[in-house]
């Protein structure tokens, strides 16, 4: 997947459709962590108008601003955690509005509800991992009762999960095969970092 296309988490048009949101979060309180190696802003080289930016917000989360081409930039909450050794974060919107200026990362979510990245490495590249929204689509289709979810899917019956975090993390840690849940185009490409942290960004709380 083009660092380009990471940054715009795909075309609204085909992730519409196949977006599944979560209403609850995918970790617990005892699986946050912080690691600083994640503020900064990310994006392809060259392209300083577009990235995706990670500010400590004086907890152990962080604020992420999504900036995209003609101006569309959202703030999102996401918080890094860890699941059996491997890295992943957790995003929702900071507001949910249906604008024509937004990111489409905010358009997928369809309700305010989070998205799960794996983040597969922090050097030299952010290399992040999302969901094969057409997979798991099928998948929960095919067996309804794997994970708590409600809908059909379709436009007007969109898709949400509705399982408890510890059921999220079943399921996905069930799913990590190739051609299952995470979709990796290509290993080797990912987002470069643009700048570093701003010197003025808090801590996180001890």
């Amino acid at each position: 997947m083009k660092a380009r296309i990471l940054i715009a988490i795909a075309g609204a048009a085909v992730l519409l459709s196949a977006c599944i949101p979560s209403v609850n979060p995918f970790y617990t309180a005892k699986d946050v962590t912080y690691d600083p190696r994640l503020v900064g802003t990310w994006g392809e080289t060259g392209k300083t108008n577009e990235g995706w930016c990670f500010e400590a917000d004086g907890t152990n989360r962080y604020t992420l601003t999504v900036t995209e081409e003609n101006d569309k930039s959202a703030k999102f909450s996401a918080v890094l955690f860890k699941l059996k050794g491997q890295l992943y974060l957790d995003t929702i919107p900071e507001k949910f509005e249906l604008k024509d200026d937004q990111p489409t990362m905010v358009g997928m979510s369809l309700i305010r509800g989070h998205l799960l990245i794996r983040v597969r490495e922090f050097e030299p590249k952010l290399k992040l991992d999302f969901f094969d929204w057409d997979w798991l689509k099928k998948y929960l289709e095919e067996n309804p009762k794997a994970l708590a979810h409600r809908g059909i899917g379709d436009k007007d019956d969109p898709m949400v999960l509705t399982a408890e975090p510890r059921e999220l993390q079943k399921f996905v840690l069930k799913h990590l095969k190739d051609g299952e849940l995470f979709k990796v185009e290509n290993p080797e490409e990912g987002l470069v970092r643009l700048t570093n942290a701003p010197t003025a960004s808090p801590a996180p709380a001890k």
